[in-house]
């Protein structure tokens, strides 16, 4: 009955391919455009414009939109983005868009997308990629895809290096794009130095490496927390952090990173404010010994013409103490 079910909502998307419509009626997942492809676990879309307002959260939601908006500019661009089925929870259709003019077929093959057979196929075929996951939320997060394994990705991230993500609560992943050209995109990931992880097994796993070290879950929302990953017991986890025991059951930790939350974006910022501190006091260094040197130098060039005065008053003084006082002879005759 179930699976009935499922065949019967998957030829509804199917229905659906090459129109215009829009995933989710609100919140920070919703976009319109034009569905591009409908496979066994996921949907692609190409969505158009930021167009994840709508009629009825402009005009609760248009402050905080504006806020979103300015810190992605992957959000303001046309992407593809490839959604989890699982967690869709509405599309609707644009039926007056859709009964005008339609996409062209040149159009649609010039758009570059991923075919995959699922939507962990997806991410194989986005490894190595800078990528965003989800459109927005406290789980949205982008970086380097450096590692897929079970049911888990692994991305390098610049404020909290490597961060481990189930899959199952993923929404959206798209690939990122800042507004940089893709000369310096590469010259950037060339440079960039990824840090071991675990790069096998579950997510299970996971907890098992980080087993007595300091954890940051989940990334934002009411259920991000902190502390001492200490054991699994009983089905759940148990997290310490301060005077709190926290237990969590695995199924709802969508993310885990070792360390404080934006620890290496703190780090990489005092090692530039230290890096700054030094070349500054480098400068004064420098400028105070080059004041040292001039007077130095002013003090030698003074005492040497004050020796130079001295000497010529000396042979002054000389030449005159030496000056004989002649007697004429004919005066005493």
């Amino acid at each position: 009955m179930e699976r009935n079910h499922s065949d019967s909502y998957h030829s509804f998307l199917k229905a659906l391919k090459g129109k215009d419509v829009t995933i989710y009626r609100g919140g920070p997942e919703s976009k319109t455009g034009r569905l591009l492809d409908v496979s066994s676990d996921y949907i692609t879309l190409y969505a158009q414009n930021n167009n994840n307002n709508n009629n009825n959260n402009n005009n609760n939601n248009s402050n905080n939109q504006a806020n979103s908006d300015s810190q992605s500019n992957n959000q303001n661009n046309n992407t593809v983005v490839y959604y989890n089925v699982q967690h869709v929870k509405s599309i609707s259709e644009d039926s007056k868009s859709n009964s005008m003019v339609t996409m062209s077929t040149d159009e649609e093959e010039e758009l570059d997308y991923i075919s995959a057979d699922s939507f962990m196929g997806v991410m194989s075929e986005l490894q190595g990629e800078t990528v965003q996951l989800n459109q927005g939320g406290p789980e949205k997060k982008y970086g380097k895809l450096v590692g897929i394994s079970g049911d888990f990705i692994v991305m390098y991230t610049e404020d909290d290096g490597i961060v481990y993500t189930n899959v199952n609560h993923v929404k959206s992943v798209s690939k990122y794009n800042d507004g940089n050209s893709d000369e310096n995109t590469a010259a950037n990931e060339d440079t960039m130095e990824i840090p071991g992880f675990v790069s096998d097994g579950n997510f299970q796993d996971v907890f098992k490496h980080f087993s007595h070290q300091w954890v940051s879950i989940n990334r934002g929302g009411p259920e991000a927390m902190e502390g001492v990953l200490v054991e699994n017991a009983g089905g759940h986890y148990t997290l310490v952090s301060n005077e709190e025991v926290l237990r969590i059951h695995p199924y709802h930790i969508k993310s885990i990173s070792g360390g404080p939350k934006g620890y290496l974006k703190q780090n990489n910022q005092n090692n530039n404010s230290n890096e700054n501190q030094s070349n500054d006091n480098s400068n004064a260094n420098q400028t105070a010994q080059n004041n040292s040197n001039t007077e130095n130098n002013s003090e030698k060039e003074s005492k040497s013409r004050s020796s130079r005065d001295g000497s010529s008053s000396r042979s002054n003084r000389e030449r005159v103490v030496k000056t004989i006082d002649y007697v004429w002879k004919g005066r005493n005759r």
